[in-house]
């Protein structure tokens, strides 16, 4: 495939990727704060397919594109700091979705709407890991656009 074609889906995957985790923290904010007049079940409902689709589809999409310009680069994943960091980010945060942010939105759609005490334990734990897997993101496109 052609080195053009794969860094036009390699940047389509993490725009996809860091689009949706950075306006879904938005608005689940705004969202959480509205919870009386819009029913916080739909919105963790909303979350969880975005997620499903946006992110997961954004990832495969940045992974895939990624190996693949590796490989056609002729690098070396261990002796390129920039590849090594990039990749490191996107493990850590993909380790964080999958063991607290995915467990999480699926707690808070299932959660009885009138149990605040744990709709806000779960979604305080929810966004302050997200925010933070978010971070190391950005981080990680850090390294990759500088290349250090």
């Amino acid at each position: 495939m052609d080195r053009g074609v794969l860094r036009a889906l390699h940047v389509a995957g993490a725009v996809l990727l860091l689009g949706n985790v950075t306006v879904t923290g938005l608005w689940a904010a705004l969202l959480y704060r509205w919870r009386r007049s819009v029913p916080f079940r739909v919105v963790a409902r909303a979350i969880l397919w975005a997620d499903l689709v946006l992110t997961l589809g954004g990832g495969t999409l940045l992974v895939v594109s990624g190996v693949l310009l590796v490989r056609a680069g002729g690098y070396s994943v261990l002796d390129t700091p920039w590849l090594e960091q990039g990749i490191g980010a996107l493990v850590v945060s993909t380790l964080a979705w999958l063991l607290v942010l995915l467990p999480d939105q699926w707690r808070m759609e299932r959660l009885d709407p009138a149990d605040e005490a744990a709709l806000r334990r779960v979604f305080l734990r929810w966004s302050t890991v997200g925010w933070v897997a978010t971070v190391v993101l950005y981080a990680g496109l850090w390294a990759m656009v500088t290349r250090r």
